[in-house]
């Protein structure tokens, strides 16, 4: 499943990592990026395989407030 952030809409609350923190990364007042092992061409885009993985992803892009992440 692939997953993007839209970085400039972020509002650095976290919540992205909060639910899936081996996927989202949210530091140091930073906008959220995807973490590096899961990482393609950006900090904004990546991909997971795991089934888990998949499923704190979807929630996360669910709860996030200002919906900048996108999974497909």
């Amino acid at each position: 499943m692939n997953v993007t952030i839209d970085r400039d809409g972020c509002i650095e609350c976290g919540a992205c990592a909060d639910v899936c923190p081996k996927v989202f990364v949210v530091e140091n007042g930073e906008k959220a990026r995807i973490a590096d092992e899961y990482q393609q061409d950006s900090p904004a885009s990546g991909a997971v395989s795991d089934e888990e993985l998949m499923k704190c992803t979807k929630q996360a892009a669910d709860d996030c407030p200002v919906d900048v992440i996108s999974t497909e």
